[in-house]
């Protein structure tokens, strides 16, 4: 939802609240994907290293594991989640800058001028 300086007051509360819950939300997600990568990686690993024949090496499972389309699935996915967690954010701070503002514009309108 791209920002608009007329949006409703209630409103931008409510994107606040939703883009600030989905950030959170999204980067919790990412991390936990972040923190299951090496012990996916492991499994790979193994699988590609009891696939092989007897004389390939530790080195060329893990090559074989790193171009695996598995693998690569799942740094994607880490990826993806963190990218959508980032612009979650991006939102949450854009709007809270413009609610800020507003209530920087309401509080200067009530004083009164010193001259």
């Amino acid at each position: 939802m791209p920002l608009s300086r007329a949006i409703l007051h209630e409103r931008l509360l409510a994107v606040i609240r939703a883009f600030g819950s989905r950030a959170a939300e999204h980067r919790q997600v990412a991390r936990r994907l972040r923190a299951l990568l090496p012990e996916r990686l492991k499994s790979l690993h193994r699988a590609h290293r009891g696939a092989a024949d007897s004389e390939s090496s530790s080195a060329r499972a893990e090559r074989h594991t790193l171009i695996d389309p598995t693998w690569l699935a799942h740094v994607e996915e880490v990826v993806a989640m963190s990218h959508s967690a980032t612009l979650a954010r991006i939102e949450y701070e854009t709007h809270m800058m413009l609610f800020e503002a507003r209530r920087s514009l309401r509080r200067a309108g009530a004083s009164p001028r010193k001259k």
